[in-house]
């Protein structure tokens, strides 16, 4: 019998926390990401000359996801029965040998990717105890729905936007695409026929079919680009933020 003391949760590797009875306490952290800093100094000078977007944007570091999970069979109340719970939870936890989509309840819109690569702690105690599991994490929560999407009913007006992400194209076009997010990001592009795309001077090919442009980035912020060619192009790709 599963009786959980509250609803929130998180849901990874194809379940909720809850269905295993779980309930996560307080002291949930989250940490962030940090840059990675490329320096140079300068001999006998305070001048320092900072490399760390030579090849584009700043890059960042990993970041940690930690919970501790008051681990109880409300059933049984026994040390035999807290055992399996947790034997059937690390289990849950530990499957996976890449990092997967991990939700939090709280804007459970956006998610990590995350995976359980330290071993986890137990705290026991008569007949619960408590688990604390860390997962290592992509420095960015992706936003779940991919943007152009019009489900107004999880819009959120303060870091979504509304943009047009399919177009037609006869000879050429200017298209506006804008990256709300914190990272580069390379779209999956979807084209009718073969086009040319142009930005900032480079010129990158679109094959007809599913596929991406190499090299072609859409950085943060907005990104002006000429689309040369006939026929439908659309522009995958989903937001990523700190």
């Amino acid at each position: 019998m599963i009786n959980n003391l509250y609803n929130y949760g998180i849901f990874y590797n194809g379940k909720h926390s809850t269905e295993f009875g779980l309930d996560i306490l307080d002291d949930k952290q989250i940490t962030y990401p940090s840059k990675i800093k490329t320096l140079q100094t300068v001999p006998h000078s305070n001048t320092v000359y900072d490399f760390s977007q030579i090849y584009g944007t700043q890059n960042y570091s990993e970041r940690t996801f930690t919970v501790t999970f008051n681990v109880i069979d409300r059933s049984l109340w026994s040390k035999e029965a807290m055992y399996i719970q947790w034997t059937k939870v690390l289990a849950w936890l530990m499957e996976p040998s890449r990092k997967i989509p991990l939700h939090d309840d709280i804007m459970n819109d956006y998610y990590y990717l995350a995976e359980v690569q330290k071993e986890p702690s137990f705290d026991e105690l008569r007949h619960r105890g408590k688990l604390t599991v860390e997962f290592q994490c992509y420095p960015f929560r992706i936003h779940e729905l991919q943007e152009g999407n019009d489900v107004w009913d999880v819009f959120n007006f303060e870091l979504d936007i509304a943009q047009l992400v399919k177009h037609e194209v006869n000879g050429s076009k200017m298209i506006v695409l804008y990256n709300l997010g914190m990272s580069d990001l390379a779209p999956v592009i979807v084209a009718s026929s073969q086009m040319t795309i142009q930005l900032k001077g480079n010129s990158y090919k679109v094959i007809a079919g599913e596929g991406v442009a190499t090299g072609f980035y859409l950085v943060p912020g907005l990104n002006e680009i000429t689309v040369i060619g006939n026929g439908t192009i659309e522009f995958k790709f989903h937001k990523e933020v700190i």
